[in-house]
């Protein structure tokens, strides 16, 4: 993920891939009782054309359309800025370049180090303006650092983050390596150091929290409190995530961190636990993940103060999309509801592995099969010896587990469950049943 404080991952994605990341981080806020601005946004409907034409084409007359649309905005995005220097600058456009890159400072690019890392920006390197430039953010950076209350605080947070991102690239560089033979076992293999990172940072994370609170802006500046949301985006517990969200909550109701963090883990948690999300801010390959009361959204996301509706949000990820009907929505869950039926009906039949087909495009519905099918879908995968039935089937209960689901205990009565799942991701099971009686 990308934003100030390097949060650039080098030499792993593509610059435009890593832009669009970086958009996913940020969000625009403005204070609650600006309805009117948002009841008729002349600025959106400029910025989801511009971004529909730069998804087509990168090129300067969509880097034009974004740069105006951008400046129209009633609370500035300094990445749309960004993104328009980058264009510009890879097209021999200095004067824009430049021009974009200040505009950028003015509100709110304080990465010295981003801005030198990006290739992008080659062509404006051996230039004089580009000295001022650099010391121009450095000197933005150092007036941010000095009213920061902790700062020793903020660099152990960024030293969690360094270790995040390092065992993240160590692994991607060692699976890029293995053949196409390689096993799920050698995959979770190398995984684990990044496991036992995410467990280190959820540990240092939670003895912050214990003496600070949750880490704010103006604890650790608007910089350390991302990192401190994406330590708890990334640990895979979503007990741990649940923690986080309620503290995170209570500082975005105070206006000190960006409500933006509330509405990502918010709708991450849903997605992980296969439920509807609330705010659209967890997205796929080519829409969001499934929205409960989905014409709704937009209200839900000014109510919280998020400033983009999902429509542009949605463009920032260079997908373009269409808030779908009530009956449109409706039709897709009584299909998911048709899919698990077709799945008992495989699997009383004998055909396991097509029945499992019907089961996951049920769940990706997120929410349109209950509880008590989920458990009974697991106790059938559970008398198969298949691994990735026995992983789809461990998934299934954390998932019931996580919701908290009434009858999550009766887990343990069913023999077939311990027999089914082996002894390191049994104990998982029973952990997280034991964590979830305290809450």
């Amino acid at each position: 993920m990308v934003s100030n404080n390097r949060f650039l991952q080098k030499n792993r994605l593509p610059t435009y891939l890593i832009t669009a990341i970086l958009l996913l981080m940020y969000s625009c806020t403005t204070p609650k009782t600006e309805h009117s601005i948002y009841e008729n946004p002349d600025w959106a409907i400029q910025l989801t054309n511009a971004y529909k034409a730069f998804n087509k084409s990168k090129d300067p007359k969509s880097a034009d359309l974004i740069f105006k649309a951008t400046e129209q905005m009633p609370k500035k995005n300094w990445e749309n800025y960004f993104v328009c220097a980058m264009v510009y600058a890879e097209y021999e456009s200095k004067q824009k370049a430049f021009l974009s890159i200040d505009r950028a400072i003015e509100y709110g690019l304080r990465d010295v180090e981003l801005l030198k890392d990006i290739p992008e920006f080659n062509s404006l390197r051996d230039t004089p303006e580009w000295d001022e430039l650099i010391s121009r953010v450095q000197n933005v950076l150092n007036e941010y650092l000095l009213n920061i209350e902790n700062p020793a605080l903020f660099k152990e947070l960024q030293e969690l983050w360094t270790e995040d991102q390092q065992a993240l690239s160590t692994y991607e560089k060692e699976i890029s390596m293995l053949d196409s033979n390689a096993t799920l076992d050698k995959y979770e293999e190398l995984f684990k150091p990044v496991e036992m990172r995410w467990d280190i940072n959820k540990t240092k994370l939670d003895s912050i929290i214990r003496i600070h609170g949750w880490p704010r802006n103006q604890l650790v500046g608007e910089d350390g409190a991302k990192i401190a949301w994406s330590i708890a985006q990334h640990h895979p517990n979503v007990f741990f995530k649940k923690k986080c969200l309620a503290l995170i909550k209570e500082e975005v109701d105070k206006g000190h961190v960006n409500p933006n963090f509330y509405a990502e883990l918010n709708d991450r948690i849903a997605r992980d636990t296969w439920q509807k999300q609330t705010f659209g801010a967890s997205m796929g390959n080519s829409e969001p993940y499934p929205i409960k009361n989905v014409e709704e959204v937009n209200k839900r996301r000014i109510a919280l103060g998020l400033f983009e509706p999902i429509e542009v949000y949605a463009l920032y990820h260079g997908i373009d999309y269409n808030i779908p009907s009530k009956a449109e929505v409706d039709s897709l869950d009584q299909l998911a509801r048709t899919d698990y039926q077709s799945f008992e009906h495989l699997y009383h039949s004998g055909q396991t592995d097509s029945s499992v087909v019907f089961l996951q495009k049920a769940i990706k519905a997120h929410g349109a099969i209950s509880n008590e099918q989920l458990f009974s879908a697991a106790l059938k995968l559970a008398k198969s010896e298949e691994n990735h039935l026995e992983n789809l089937c461990t998934q299934i209960l954390k998932v019931l587990i996580w919701r908290e689901w009434e009858g999550r205990f009766d887990i343990l009565r069913h023999s077939e469950f311990k027999s089914a799942i082996r002894n390191s991701k049994w104990l998982q099971i029973k952990n997280l049943l034991n964590e979830s009686r305290h809450l």
